[in-house]
């Protein structure tokens, strides 16, 4: 008798499991049909401009760092030649984050990155933009040579993501800084 009332719960759990296991193996192929319905239905609504806070940008390769959504806005903030600000936000949230240095003293990029905020460096690597630049996971710092006030004089580019992704943004990062060095130094003044 006990032997199978064991059998029995054996089999149930066995049963069950089983059921249980084709649920999951279906899950990820509904889950998949579902995502591409809902990402064809909740696309972006809003246009992306060619220029944002007085430069001139690539919308193409601005648009992999930002997330869907609404509504648009990019915000300058101070703009002086020395030092800009552009906040980016879609829906009202910021989304990304630039910031224009000039006047600055040449520092190693890798070692302020890794050795000076270690919090932010998630996952730092060298990226082949600029003079000298690290990516992260979520932000991107390239210092340039600013051949357009003399030796001692760098401009410094520094996007932030304000979008925590779960997908590390390191070659989207350095194509939007590719595209957006050559703007912002000439706004800078930093090449004739």
């Amino acid at each position: 008798m006990k032997n199978t009332r064991q059998a029995d719960q054996r089999s149930h759990v066995r049963t069950h499991t089983r059921s249980r296991r084709s649920a999951f193996l279906l899950s990820p192929t509904l889950a998949l049909s579902l995502l591409s319905i809902a990402g064809c239905s909740n696309s972006t609504a809003y246009e992306l401009p060619h220029e944002i806070c007085g430069r001139q940008i690539d919308p193409v390769a601005l648009q992999p760092l930002l997330p869907s959504g609404q509504q648009f806005e990019a915000v300058a903030g101070n703009d002086d030649h020395v030092q800009s600000m552009c906040r980016i936000s879609v829906d009202n949230d910021t989304s990304l984050i630039l910031q224009e240095h000039r006047r600055q003293n040449r520092f190693d990029v890798w070692d302020f990155v890794v050795d000076d905020d270690p919090d932010s460096a998630k996952n730092p690597k060298k990226a082949a933009v600029g003079d000298d630049t690290v990516t992260t996971d979520d932000w991107l710092i390239s210092m340039n040579a600013c051949t357009g006030y003399g030796k001692q004089d760098y401009y410094i580019l520094d996007v932030i993501l304000g979008v925590k992704t779960d997908e590390p943004m390191h070659q989207e990062l350095e194509d939007f800084a590719k595209s957006y060095l050559p703007e912002g130094m000439k706004k800078a003044g930093c090449t004739l």
